[in-house]
């Protein structure tokens, strides 16, 4: 079920490549990136696994502070610590500086790593760069591909203006409606945005995984019908992280956030991925009714139960909670626990187990769509079983990293969660914060109604 992309070079790389050397169908150069925020996720995993890559040249670190502190690992180095050990990787204090080097004008992607209320400012930065780019020479520019951690945003508002502005750039190049006489222009002009910007994904890593891939493709291809019902429940061992008053990025509000804790923190990854398999045109959220419960010694929610009714009737439940025992970050990790079921008219998708443990679970077709294939069940990826976050911090880095570095490359990717799904997730979030605050229903702020 799963697909092999062939490392084939975009038309929009290929007039890029075809400026630069007189070879555009393969790509012998590394791709430039540069890494935004250096604290605990990014020292851990992203800079090791970028350093590690022999396709990637890490062409600036970018932090605020010359010193990253995170209670999470209190023994994070210095950027000029961090300089050294990465070949003398060049250091910046701010993206408005980056931007002004020659580096920030010629990198191919940026990873951001960064607070979650930060997100969407270092964005339009970034998006604004990309336009710059377009407008100086539209049909050579290079584009600039961009890799945000989740969540995308924490304010719904910003996750709209972040997606318009993604579209106005798709929508202003002229090139997205030419023809190059390449059978792979159709796929790969889908995959990036235009206007300057490559590729625009979130990193949710569990929707780049091949049976996430597996169960978009049952979807898509019609195998369930219509979608009517989804059933989510998400466990992880993360008390410690929102009971510390100390954790402020995880647990304090910022910005217009009615709350903070684990329904941005790790829920999003869950509805990222049910956005993602079942299409994001197919459940679009309408409204939705929650409530939480909240740590008493940080105020964060650590559980919620919630209930989304999407435009088009379907309906989903959505449970999850940092209460499970444990800690998925000692040594041997405590795993999460997640259930997922997706019901159509002809068919349902079950797919649950500990994401520590791939023998746990597995990808599960409960197949209905005629007499004689009525109880029926197929099982999807079996050699795999059942797998969710990469969190491994050895080798390359997850799937959606190596597809944010092809962008970069020009080369074919796995679109698994584009700008349009990492709003998704952060209208349902928003909208279960503010349900649980006025006890009422509250309906979804969509793309034409913003706050």
């Amino acid at each position: 079920m799963t697909t092999s992309l062939s490392p084939r070079v975009t038309p929009q790389l290929k007039r890029w490549y075809s400026s630069q050397d007189s070879s555009c169908t393969t790509t012998t150069t590394k791709a430039s990136i540069v890494l935004i925020g250096a604290g605990w996720w990014s020292q851990g995993w992203h800079l090791p696994h970028l350093h590690r890559n022999s396709t990637v040249t890490l062409s600036a670190i970018v932090d605020s502070s010359p010193n990253p502190t995170s209670n999470l690992n209190p023994n994070l180095e210095s950027l000029t610590a961090l300089a050294a050990r990465y070949n003398n990787c060049p250091i910046f204090h701010s993206l408005t500086d980056l931007l002004e080097s020659e580096i920030g004008k010629s990198m191919d992607g940026a990873l951001v790593c960064t607070p979650h209320a930060t997100h969407y400012a270092i964005g339009v930065e970034l998006v604004e760069e990309a336009k710059r780019r377009y407008e100086e020479d539209e049909k050579n520019y290079r584009p600039l591909s961009v890799l945000m951690e989740k969540p995308m945003t924490t304010d719904v508002d910003e996750a709209i203006q972040l997606h318009k502005l993604l579209m106005e750039r798709k929508n202003a190049d002229n090139n997205n409606n030419r023809d190059d006489g390449d059978d792979t222009a159709t796929k790969t002009d889908n995959q990036r945005i235009g206007g300057g910007i490559g590729c625009f994904l979130v990193n949710h890593s569990a929707n780049f995984r091949p049976q996430a891939r597996a169960a978009h493709e049952l979807i898509q291809t019609g195998k369930l019908g219509d979608i009517r019902h989804v059933t989510a429940f998400f466990a992880s061992p993360l008390s410690w992280i929102f009971d510390d008053p100390s954790n402020t990025g995880w647990n304090e509000t910022r910005g217009s956030m009615l709350g903070n804790g684990f329904a941005w923190g790790q829920q999003s990854h869950i509805l990222s991925w049910i956005y993602h398999v079942v299409g994001v045109e197919n459940l679009i959220p309408s409204k939705v009714f929650c409530h939480m419960t909240k740590s008493e010694k940080t105020g964060a929610d650590v559980s919620h139960a919630a209930t989304v009714i999407c435009s088009n009737g379907a309906t989903f439940s959505l449970s999850g909670t940092s209460l499970l025992p444990g800690n998925a970050h000692s040594d041997p990790p405590v795993g999460k626990r997640i259930e997922i079921k997706i019901f159509g008219t002809k068919g349902a998708v079950i797919y649950r187990g500990d994401d520590r443990d791939p023998l746990s679970g597995k990808l599960e077709w409960l197949r209905g769509e005629d007499d004689e294939a009525i109880g029926a069940v197929e099982v999807q990826c079996p050699d795999l079983g059942f797998e969710f976050e990469d969190l491994d911090q050895d080798g390359n880095g997850p799937a959606s990293l190596q597809c944010f570095i092809d962008s970069c490359l020009g080369l074919e990717y796995y679109v698994g969660a584009d700008c349009l799904t990492g709003l998704r997730s952060v209208q349902t979030i928003e909208a279960m914060y503010r349900s649980h605050v006025s006890g009422n229903c509250e309906s979804i702020i969509d793309l034409n109604e913003e706050s």
